[in-house]
């Protein structure tokens, strides 16, 4: 796969997202449909340049949108799905290493989920990431 497909792919995915939302208050099926529609973009803009990790986190949250339409309907796989999401965090993680607001979506898929210990870790993560340096102050 290219660079225009990474682009074309994450573009479609972003757009997916504002559909989303726009309709989420009123056709939460149809929001849900677009999110996971988006997840696929998503995933294939990842797969085109794996190396952005833009992309490996808008998959993560898309997934985080798929999981919380799932916690929403009371079923039994939302808890899986963040646990998905965090293992995707975690992947975007991997490559901006500094990246506070990363670290932080990971610790909520990681609480989501139910896994207390690493949500209280990631958590750690992102607030000493957050945490002005002697060169920002």
């Amino acid at each position: 796969m290219t660079a225009d497909t990474y682009s074309t792919e994450l573009a479609a995915g972003n757009q997916l997202v504002a559909q989303a939302q726009q309709m989420a208050t009123t056709n939460f099926a149809a929001a849900r449909a677009l999110w996971q529609q988006a997840g696929q973009a998503f995933y294939r803009a990842h797969q085109a340049d794996r190396g952005q990790p833009e992309a490996a986190f808008r998959l993560a949250q898309a997934w985080m949108a798929e999981a919380h339409a799932l916690q929403k309907e009371g079923s039994p796989n939302a808890q899986v799905m963040w646990q998905n999401a965090a293992a995707q965090c975690e992947l975007a993680f991997d490559q901006e290493p500094t990246n506070a607001r990363v670290a932080m979506a990971a610790a909520s898929c990681h609480h989501f989920a139910g896994d207390d210990e690493s949500a209280d870790a990631w958590m750690q993560i992102g607030k000493h990431l957050a945490e002005p340096g002697p060169a920002q102050s």
